[in-house]
């Protein structure tokens, strides 16, 4: 059930319509419900690995909670472990087998001895990546010892499967943390003053950010260069890797924005996942403000267990804390040696800006000290992430360094696209390099406005969406992932 669909724009106010109609105690259990029907919507074969990691992650952190209750300030490591690599298993089953496969069969053929592994060609379950991560939060936060900030298990397992399985956030995030939907699940709130106007201009604004940006943006500049890159110019390939990188994020931020308004409906708040990411002045700002809940996970689960950057026994090693930890987020995108050199890359970048603040003594906060030093540091940062999202858009590695290549064909010819692309593009990129609080102020004060005008913009909205778009309903790139 995609969000961007008339069966979504049905079923949303259904549920909400049932949960402000039920008793406040049966409110959960129509959560829950509408969460299962959602994720089983999209395939009934899914819904069993969901199950799987819900129980699987509730039992293993009860478990670990009771170890530590029982024996304080014993190191659990071997239960945990076993707890963490158990919740894994699904995920790398569906995600990664095949290509771990691969890689043994060429590494043994290259070797002579022609070893294979069994290849499962299953499809892989939309949202493992999401739900699995934040499972395994939920089970390290609770297995921490109590003086480390650890957390009571979840005794409840229906408020548990709506804490995983909740369908707004369920598919392509953001990754939610315990601490910001357990409580609210538990006392669930009721609405407060302006939350359904701002509920509504977030959906609203993810269905045009989807449908008369992202989407007009693939099919009339990035899919017909992408899918037959020798037709077009060097330039031509550039516009479309600037057209891909603005694609990417309108697409990924249009599912965040109608799930924290879907939310938002029912009196929950979730976390924002994205502050302007292109705005950012160095690769190590641009991970605070892309993607902000995974990159926050991988800090606070993989950085800073690993030492962070005061680790002991030299620099280097929180190099190398800053180079897994990217690699980790590349790896998290796909089962590919793309988002295996993408991460590396991304890493090199991070460290890279880690090593200028040592030297020039700057903290991360601090204001640059002129314009020239801001252009030039936002251009470096700005076109290394276009040039990387070459590895995210191409099949593998050998069309990635292709396209790289075709990049400097000096043919110049004027960049065949439509002018309906064209000025969704350049609007695209205006908004984006807008002011954030302009963004803010404006929901603020939609949020204030009579249901009348909600109606009315919401009505304009579905108009522009009918009438701009090309009527095709195109997946959300990160459900791929």
């Amino acid at each position: 059930m995609l969000f961007h669909t008339l069966d979504y724009l049905i079923f949303l106010p259904l549920c909400v319509l049932a949960f402000w109609l039920v008793p406040r105690q049966h409110r959960l259990w129509v959560l829950g419900l509408a969460s299962l029907v959602f994720y089983a919507s999209w395939s009934l074969a899914y819904l069993p690995v969901l199950l799987l990691v819900i129980v699987l992650s509730w039992l293993g952190g009860g478990l670990l909670a009771a170890r530590r209750d029982a024996a304080p300030g014993r190191r659990d490591l071997p239960a945990r472990f076993l707890v963490i690599g158990t919740i894994l298993l699904p995920l790398l089953f569906f995600k990664y087998w095949d290509w771990i496969a691969w890689n043994f069969e060429a590494v043994s053929t290259w070797a002579g001895l022609a070893l294979a592994l069994p290849r499962v060609h299953l499809p892989l379950p939309v949202g493992i990546s999401f739900f699995t991560f934040q499972a395994l939060a939920y089970v390290i936060d609770t297995s921490r010892p109590r003086e480390r900030g650890g957390e009571p298990a979840e005794r409840n397992l229906g408020r548990y499967f709506t804490f995983i399985a909740w369908f707004p956030q369920l598919v392509a995030g953001p990754i939610v943390r315990r601490h910001e939907l357990l409580p609210q699940l538990l006392d669930l709130p009721l609405l407060r003053n302006g939350q359904v106007g701002a509920g509504l201009y977030r959906i609203a604004r993810g269905m045009a950010k989807k449908i008369i940006f992202a989407d007009i943006i693939r099919v009339g500049m990035v899919d017909p260069v992408f899918s037959d890159p020798g037709r077009f110019t060097g330039p031509e390939i550039l516009v479309a890797l600037y057209a891909y990188t603005l694609q990417i994020y309108y697409d990924f931020s249009a599912y965040t924005d109608i799930a924290i308004g879907s939310a938002r409906l029912f009196g929950i708040e979730l976390p924002e996942n994205f502050r302007r990411p292109y705005q950012a002045t160095c690769v190590a700002g641009f991970w605070r403000r892309w993607h902000i809940t995974l990159s926050n996970w991988v800090r606070d689960y993989v950085y800073y267990p690993m030492g962070g950057s005061r680790v002991q026994g030299g620099q280097w090693k929180a190099y190398r804390n800053v180079m897994m930890t990217l690699l980790i987020i590349g790896i998290w995108h796909g089962a590919s040696w793309n988002f295996v050199v993408y991460g590396l890359l991304h890493g090199s970048a991070v460290a890279w800006c880690r090593w200028r603040r040592k030297v020039t003594g700057r903290r991360p906060d601090d204001p640059l000290p002129s314009a020239w030093a801001f252009a030039w540091r936002w251009a470096f940062t700005f076109h290394f992430v276009v040039l990387a999202r070459i590895l995210f858009r191409a099949p593998d590695l050998h069309r990635a360094w292709e396209l790289f290549g075709d990049l400097w064909d000096p043919t110049f010819v004027m960049p065949r696209y439509s002018m309906l692309a064209w000025g969704v593009f350049v609007l695209g990129y205006a908004i984006h390099f807008s002011p954030q609080r302009w963004s803010q102020e404006a929901e603020e004060w939609f949020s204030r406005r009579p249901p009348v005008l909600w109606a009315l913009t919401a009505a304009a909205v579905a108009v522009a969406c009918l009438t701009l778009g090309g009527g095709e309903q195109l997946a959300f790139i990160y459900y791929q992932f």
